[in-house]
């Protein structure tokens, strides 16, 4: 069994705002305002929809750009509302931080992995682990295994490193900075469960980087050869990154909080979990993916693995009405200062991407609010 002795690549951004996985779903319809936006009656229904829901939303303080992206019948409805913090108006290709939406990708190169025979999705972690980890173990002395990882149900806390003390985001980001792997798994093994059971969900952006730790060696490739290989040659994303950082010239977004203070972009800390970066033109990719391809690791990704028919989770997806012909799969995402949302109707293949370049207390339920909105009006069931 190949096992991790020394790893190379510095872990990627997991922020405070990570801990925002909401069971809120499918809303009632909204009736429409037309007096929140002046739309000529000669555009495509799904544009003026797009557009009186998103002025709803940027009606609100704090809320100054919005972009998104929907899916439908084999078309693409991009939409960019507002200006970003240089003036300019967000496009196609403005990149913007999508956090913890990150995670699905996590889950599909699990997929992989599982479908490869690289990993069981049952097999105890530890055995993937170089030392000893006594405290990884559930009630009855049964293993975590990757199945808990992936589902949140592992009882791994939220995060393991730089939070603790430090309430500024100066003070995070500098500690992210000096962070290694190693750093990783020294918490690791002291790491205390908040729940042993093995069924309880508590998210977890511990258990989705130690996934990809793991699968770093089972396929003895760096971060970025992987999601190369096994995700961006599928998918065609020209423009999801780890690592970015601003400059005069760089079409990419900076985000504010609440009160409207420029925030810095998370490099170098939780990769699998939260680091990514990406335009609305390469979500737009990603989402096709899941819904046109006919790849058995692409499908496999989308099984639901725990939770309940109603309420469940996949290959780190968030499931809702599993069993009923309106399926949901859904993730939301937030850094410093972008919070994000998708969703994925299969059997309708439609996919509903949205950002935003604020976080403010309830940002990600407002996007998740306006996914239902639109979604309901266009009334994709029966597509």
């Amino acid at each position: 069994m190949n096992k991790i002795t020394g790893l190379k690549y510095r872990p990627q951004g997991l922020f405070f705002l990570a801990c925002f996985i909401l069971f809120v779903f499918c809303t009632m319809a909204k009736t429409p305002d037309s007096s929140v936006a002046q739309i000529s009656s000669t555009k495509d229904s799904v544009e003026v929809i797009i557009a009186q829901e998103v002025a709803k939303l940027m009606k609100q303080p704090g809320y100054t750009a919005v972009s998104g992206v929907i899916y439908l019948k084999g078309k693409a409805h991009h939409f960019h509302f507002g200006q970003l913090q240089n003036g300019k108006k967000p496009d196609n290709h403005t990149i913007y931080e999508i956090g913890s939406i990150t995670k699905t990708y996590t889950g599909l190169l699990l997929a992989q992995a599982v479908s490869d025979h690289k990993i069981g999705l049952d097999d105890d972690v530890r055995t993937y682990l170089d030392g000893q980890y006594p405290n990884l173990v559930l009630s009855g002395g049964r293993p975590i295994t990757f199945r808990h990882l992936i589902t949140h149900t592992s009882g791994l806390p939220l995060h393991n490193n730089c939070y603790d003390g430090m309430a500024t985001v100066a003070e995070q980001l500098d500690c992210f900075k000096n962070l290694t792997e190693s750093d990783f798994f020294a918490a690791l093994k002291n790491v205390k469960l908040v729940d042993n059971s093995g069924r309880n969900y508590h998210y977890s952006g511990v258990g989705t980087q130690l996934i990809g730790y793991i699968l770093e060696h089972v396929y003895r490739l760096s971060y970025q050869d992987l999601f190369q290989k096994y995700i961006f040659s599928r998918s065609g994303e020209k423009e999801t990154f780890s690592e970015l950082t601003y400059n005069k010239d760089a079409n990419i977004s900076i985000g504010k909080d609440s009160i409207g203070r420029p925030m810095p972009l998370i490099n170098g800390y939780y990769k699998y979990s939260a680091g990514m970066k990406s335009s609305t033109s390469a979500m737009l990719a990603y989402m096709k993916m899941y819904l046109e391809s006919n790849d058995k690791v692409v499908r496999q990704a989308m099984n639901r693995l725990a939770g309940t028919a109603q309420y469940g989770r996949a290959y780190a997806w968030n499931t809702y009405n599993y069993d009923k012909e309106m399926k949901m799969l859904y993730h939301n995402g937030g850094s410093f200062g972008h919070s994000s949302w998708i969703a994925l109707y299969p059997n309708q293949k439609v996919g509903i991407f949205i950002v935003t370049n604020v976080v403010m207390a309830d940002s990600q339920v407002k996007l998740n609010e306006l996914s239902n909105s639109i979604i309901d009006r266009i009334g994709i069931e029966g597509r």
